[in-house]
């Protein structure tokens, strides 16, 4: 498994410095929480689009796995 600062195979997170870590893991949040939003976003319209009259909140399987692959 490979270090995910760096990407090398022979490092861990733990050889970076507290700052490199710290850097790290703001850029990181910002971007999980970007994608989780857009996720959200997308299969909340995808269940608008396929059942506006319904309150139930049943979408494909397959839709929402191209969902998340197409991000």
């Amino acid at each position: 498994m490979s270090c995910e600062i760096c990407g090398r195979s022979n490092c861990i997170r733990s050889f970076h410095s507290l700052e490199s870590q710290e850097e790290f893991d703001d850029v990181d949040d910002g971007v999980k929480d970007r994608m989780k939003e857009s996720i959200i976003y997308r299969l909340n319209r995808l269940k608008m689009i396929s059942n506006p009259e319904n309150d139930a909140d049943y979408i494909s399987l397959d839709e929402a796995i191209k969902i998340i692959e197409d991000y």
